[in-house]
């Protein structure tokens, strides 16, 4: 897929990898729509970065007029939407038993991506690409065990991604990243110090910044090679057993 003049959306593009995939995606030639919640400064930093190519959207994934809001801000802008990359998430410890813990993580973490996957897919007339960012906690084996709800929703996710891309094809191609430590704010009050050790876990023995994912991000939405793909940039965390 060519991008220049292709139309965007990112949902979570005020900070990490969103914004490093919206910014990529301005540099190919899209006209990005990136999505925040709560974060008004990132959305403004973001913009400031895209400049004219790019549309800021407040939409809360745990509403779905918002989001019905955003698809009707794309459709009566652009009339079409080319590319969809399902970036947002929340990644906080919770327990294995407190359902209410798992349907905050499942509304943001898949809820949310299908009901935007279903609109994308209606403004892209069957010819479009879908990027979904998922984690390599998604494979059980390797997702830290007190976060049991975020594994499990990403390796939903995971799934989904796989039936979307049987189901879509060959019009529509649909793919996922599972990163592995990516330094992002996610990782809250975390030090360089913090980081050093957490990169260590890696093989490449560092952390990986979100603009090494956009990179990965923007050679997948261009490649009209490959779809159903769940391609894991984890600097070789999942092999790192012993």
């Amino acid at each position: 897929m060519d991008l220049k003049n292709k139309i965007a959306v990112v949902t979570g593009g005020s900070s990490g990898m969103g914004q490093a995939i919206s910014t990529a995606l301005a540099k190919e030639g899209c006209k990005v729509v990136f999505t925040y919640s709560t974060n008004g400064k990132g959305a403004d930093e973001t913009l400031k970065i895209i400049g004219k190519k790019g549309e800021k959207f407040k939409v809360d994934l745990r509403s779905e007029e918002d989001m019905q809001a955003l698809f009707d801000f794309v459709k009566k802008k652009f009339g079409r939407l080319d590319v969809l990359v399902n970036n947002a998430g929340i990644n906080r410890p919770r327990g294995l038993f407190k359902t209410e813990d798992w349907k905050e993580i499942f509304q943001v973490d898949l809820f949310s991506i299908v009901f935007c996957t279903g609109k994308a897919v209606e403004l892209m007339k069957n010819k479009g690409k879908i990027l979904n960012i998922t984690s390599i906690y998604g494979e059980g084996k390797a997702c830290f065990k007190g976060i049991a709800p975020y594994g499990a929703a990403k390796a939903a996710l995971n799934h989904y991604t796989q039936m979307l891309a049987k189901n879509l094809a060959p019009g529509i191609l649909v793919n996922a990243i599972a990163p592995g430590y990516v330094k992002t704010p996610l990782w809250k009050d975390t030090t360089e110090e913090g980081f050093s050790e957490a990169g260590k876990e890696q093989l490449i023995e560092r952390m990986i910044v979100p603009e090494e994912i956009a990179d990965i991000a923007v050679a997948i939405i261009r490649s009209d090679a490959m779809t159903g793909e769940i391609v894991v940039v984890d600097g070789g965390l999942s092999l790192k057993t012993v």
